[in-house]
């Protein structure tokens, strides 16, 4: 018998797959991302294989007891796929945003559990599909729960994801939003062109997408803050500095977070990458769509501010202290304090990129010694 066309399809995404599978289990540094990507990656291989099974019954003599076993196992991988994803998209977010999305995991969990459940007992309730004496294929009244499961799943992280876009930034954004577009789109397809896996396919091709994407971003971003990093910010001071000697007007801003070692010794390396994050949170939500904000060390964050003057710069400042004020006034478990020190970039004044670099730190070390004899102060009063 001729083998379908589309096999050799089936069987690269496969490869592809497993490659992207294994790449990424072995090579993404972040263990929060590495695990959730690579096991959403593995069970698209799962799903492409057990659909090419499920669909070798135009094969004569192929046993209709594989049919009803890959048939449910498709059920339940659907099942499976949604919740895979809302793992890999909590992954993305901040600590302290995982921490309040808890709630909604044992939503999740519960769809996913109930609609894992009636696939597994389907052989004996028939609720999801059966199979009449001629071998024909007939949907159950519960035909709908696996794939409304995944659609929940699905439609909660894109919810989380276009919420998040400051946090995420614009590309991971773009590839996470649009992740379920291809796989819709080859449903759709799927309906005029029968016998084809165009919704495995889809969702192939969305991995491919954004596994270039993460591992793009990943190279010059922060994994704990979501931030550019030292690398990433290295190369952009350069490009905004060439920028600022074209006359492109450049303010750079150097905040460090106060205490911060007082804060992890106290209460923990995770309520100290908590705060890191909610640091870096705010600064983010305090700029411009193209300012640059990095962590560049420890407890030290960089913004680099586009067309700015003087004005702007202080307006993102105010910005900053009220984000602070605002955490700090609903957070009980530890208090944000954030010193800052900024400066415009002038070629005549300094002689070198790194010259502006050490000023801009000297004048956040001179405010932070002015807050903490402004706090000294104010204990003994």
């Amino acid at each position: 018998m001729q083998v379908p066309n589309w096999v050799p399809i089936i069987f690269y995404a496969v490869i592809i797959m497993l490659f992207i599978g294994i790449y990424s289990r072995y090579r993404i540094e972040n263990d929060t991302e590495q695990k959730p990507f690579s096991n959403m990656v593995f069970l698209t291989a799962a799903v492409l294989v057990n659909d090419f099974i499920s669909r070798l019954y135009i094969v004569d003599g192929f046993p209709h007891w594989l049919v009803v076993i890959t048939t449910h196992l498709n059920f339940g991988l659907l099942a499976l796929v949604g919740f895979a994803w809302y793992r890999l998209v909590r992954s993305v977010l901040s600590p302290e945003e995982r921490t309040s999305a808890r709630s909604l995991d044992f939503l999740i969990y519960a769809f996913v559990g109930i609609a894992l459940l009636v696939v597994i007992t389907n052989p004996f309730t028939g609720l999801v599909f059966t199979f009449d004496s001629a071998g024909d294929y007939h949907r159950g009244p519960s035909f709908f729960v696996p794939a409304g499961a995944t659609y929940l799943c699905i439609i909660i992280s894109e919810v989380f994801v276009s919420l998040r876009v400051r946090s995420l930034g614009r590309d991971v954004f773009a590839a996470l939003l649009m992740f379920p577009v291809p796989p819709l789109l080859g449903g759709i397809v799927a309906m005029f062109s029968y016998g084809i896996p165009w919704m495995p396919l889809g969702v192939s091709f969305s991995m491919v997408i954004l596994f270039t994407t993460l591992h793009t971003t990943s190279l010059g971003r922060d994994f704990l803050t979501g931030l550019s990093n030292r690398r990433r910010f290295d190369e952009l001071f350069e490009e905004r500095i060439s920028w600022a000697k074209n006359g492109r007007p450049l303010i750079a801003l150097l905040v460090d977070l106060d205490d911060f070692k007082v804060i992890n010794d106290t209460l923990g390396h995770n309520i100290g990458d908590i705060a890191l994050a909610e640091t870096a949170r705010i600064l983010r939500a305090s700029v411009r769509a193209d300012d640059v904000v990095a962590r560049i060390g420890g407890d030290e964050f960089m913004i680099l501010l586009d067309k700015a003057d003087e004005e702007i710069a202080q307006e993102v400042i105010n910005r900053i202290k009220e984000e602070v004020s605002a955490y700090n006034a609903q957070n009980t478990r530890f208090e944000l304090q954030l010193s800052v020190g900024y400066a415009l970039y002038d070629e005549k004044r300094f002689a070198t990129p790194e010259e502006y670099l050490n000023h801009v730190d000297e004048l956040m070390y001179a405010n932070k010694q002015q807050r903490k004899a402004a706090r000294r102060l104010a204990a003994v009063g």
